[in-house]
């Protein structure tokens, strides 16, 4: 096909998703997923004092169990009912 479009060969860039939940002694946590693509997510807790590497068959079973698990706990919080847009740094 001569007049075909070349292949996008651009990799796909990593994606962070952040939110800062609330603290008793400090301003806030900070929490971030990082997505890779082709490869395990990684999320932090704290300023990465917290992290770990997970597949996204793993980060599913922990959504489902960690949704679950903190929707027993109440109500949400109204500071938790925002949009978290990726970004690439």
């Amino acid at each position: 096909m001569p007049y075909a479009d070349e292949p996008d060969t651009t990799e796909e860039p990593r994606r962070f998703y952040r939110l800062r939940a609330p603290h008793v002694d400090k301003a806030s946590v900070p929490v971030t997923v990082r997505v890779t693509p082709d490869a395990d997510l990684y999320v932090a807790v704290g300023a990465g004092r917290r992290r770990m590497y997970l597949t996204p068959s793993e980060a599913w079973a922990l959504w489902r169990c960690l949704s679950e698990a903190v929707a027993s706990t109440g109500e949400p919080p109204e500071w938790i009912r925002v949009h978290v847009t990726p970004t690439h740094r």
